[in-house]
């Protein structure tokens, strides 16, 4: 059985981040986000699997963050703006 985060990563650099949203990301097997908003956590995500989209793929990460965490534990990252 799977789980789903949803993370909200902050205004853009990892000192802002809660340690709660660090810790769902470091759980994570699987990290879906934004191109941008994964470069801005690359030091916390690096050997996990990726899946990643450029601007208005927002419908295609959730239905794969949905598809994924039917087995397996993903972290679906935005900034929350």
């Amino acid at each position: 059985m799977g789980k789903l985060y949803i993370v909200g990563i902050g205004p853009g650099s990892i000192e802002n981040m809660t340690l709660r949203a660090a810790n769902a990301i470091e759980k994570s097997e699987i990290i879906i986000g934004y191109n941008k908003y994964l470069e801005m956590i690359s030091q916390l995500i690096q050997g996990k699997e990726i899946f990643s989209t450029g601007m208005k793929g927002e419908i295609e990460r959730c239905k794969k963050a949905i598809e994924l965490s039917k087995s397996k534990i993903v972290s679906i990252v935005s900034t929350g703006d």
